[in-house]
C-alpha cells in the first residue's frame, strides 16, 4: 500500500502514521485501542484519495470528519482542545496529589503517556533529594515516610493537635520550595510537565506561578477501604504491604486531610475506583482546562 505524504506550510512532509495518529487521537480522551482503530480508517481514506500527499490542515479536517462520523461532535471538539496545547504560550502543569496507594504513579503515566508529556516527576523524588543535604536533626520531617512523619513531631504536653497530621503538612512544607523550583523552571521552558505526589497539597502553589502556566491541579481518592488495602497488596518486591498496612490509619488520615484541602480550594477530586474511568476524569479535567485558557486568550 503506497504512503502518503503529510507536509507542512514549508513543504516538508513525512509519511503519515498510525501510530502518531493513534497518539494523537488517545490525546483527545479515546482510548488507545479505539484510537488505533480510528486512525485504520484516517489511513483507509487517504488511500482513496487521488495523490500521493496531503497538507497537515487538510488532515486534520479529514480526521475531524472521520471523528464526527464515528465518535461524534464531543470528540471533535476534545481533539480541537488537544491541538491547542501546542499553540498555547504558558505549558502545561498537571498536579496529581493523593494519599498513598491511590495510584498517582499509574494515572500521572498513563496521563503524560496519553498527552505526550515526556517528563513526569514524583515529589517524593524531592523528599530524597532533601534527605540526602540535610540531616535528621535539621530536618526531621523529611527522613520519614509522610505517613510516618509524626516520628518526627514532638507536641507540648496538653496539645490537641494531630501528629500525624502535623508531621506530614511540615515535611509537605519542606518539600514545596522544591516543588515550586520544579514548576518554575519548566514555566521558564515552557515545558509541559506532570507532577504527582502526596506532597502537593492543594492552595500551596503560589497564585504567581500558577499564572505562567495551565496548572492543573487535581486529588486522587479510594473511597473504599477494602479496595484501597487491595492496592498495598499487589506492590510486594521492595515494597512490602506489611509496611503500608500497619499504618493504613495514617494513610487514610492523610487522604481525608488532602480531600477536604481539596474541596477548600475549589480543586478536583477524583475517585479512583477503576483506572479505567479515573483516566478519562482526568484527561476531561486537563482538556476542560486548555478549553477554558485558550478561549481566553483569543477574546
Amino acid at each position: 500500500m503506497p504512503e502518503t505524504i503529510v507536509y507542512n506550510r514549508e513543504r516538508h512532509g513525512l509519511p503519515y502514521s498510525k501510530g502518531l495518529m493513534a497518539q494523537s487521537l488517545s490525546a483527545s480522551g479515546l482510548s488507545p485501542h479505539r484510537a488505533y482503530e480510528l486512525a485504520l480508517i484516517v489511513e483507509r481514506r487517504l488511500h482513496e484519495r487521488t495523490g500521493s500527499d496531503i497538507a497537515v490542515a487538510d488532515l486534520h479536517e479529514l480526521v475531524e470528519e472521520v471523528l464526527l462520523e464515528q465518535e461524534g461532535a464531543n470528540a471533535v471538539r476534545r481533539f480541537h482542545e488537544w491541538q491547542r496545547l501546542d499553540r498555547l504560550d504558558k505549558p502545561l502543569i498537571v498536579l496529581l496529589a493523593g494519599s498513598t496507594g491511590v495510584g498517582k504513579s499509574t494515572l500521572a503515566t498513563m496521563l503524560a503517556a496519553r498527552l505526550g508529556i515526556t517528563r513526569v516527576i514524583a515529589t517524593d523524588v524531592i523528599r530524597q533529594v532533601l534527605r540526602a543535604f540535610f540531616s535528621r536533626e535539621f530536618m526531621p520531617a523529611v527522613h520519614y515516610s509522610a505517613f510516618e512523619a509524626g516520628k518526627a513531631v514532638e507536641l507540648m504536653a496538653g496539645q490537641n493537635e494531630d501528629r500525624d497530621l502535623v508531621g506530614f503538612v511540615r515535611q509537605a512544607e519542606s518539600i514545596a520550595t522544591g516543588v515550586e523550583a520544579i514548576v518554575e523552571r519548566a514555566c521558564l521552558e515552557r515545558t509541559p510537565m506532570v507532577l504527582e505526589g502526596i506532597h502537593l497539597v492543594p492552595g500551596a502553589l503560589r497564585d504567581e506561578l500558577q499564572d505562567r502556566c495551565i496548572a492543573v491541579q487535581a486529588v486522587l481518592e479510594v473511597e473504599d477501604e477494602e479496595l484501597h488495602r487491595s492496592h498495598f497488596a499487589m506492590r510486594g518486591g521492595h515494597r512490602p504491604a506489611e509496611r503500608y498496612l500497619g499504618r493504613f490509619e495514617q494513610i487514610r488520615k492523610l487522604q481525608d486531610y488532602l480531600v477536604g484541602r481539596a474541596r477548600e480550594e475549589g480543586v478536583a477530586v477524583i475517585t479512583n475506583d477503576s483506572v479505567d474511568r479515573a483516566l478519562p476524569r482526568l484527561m476531561d479535567l486537563v482538556l476542560d482546562s486548555v478549553s477554558r485558557v485558550s478561549s481566553s486568550e483569543t477574546r
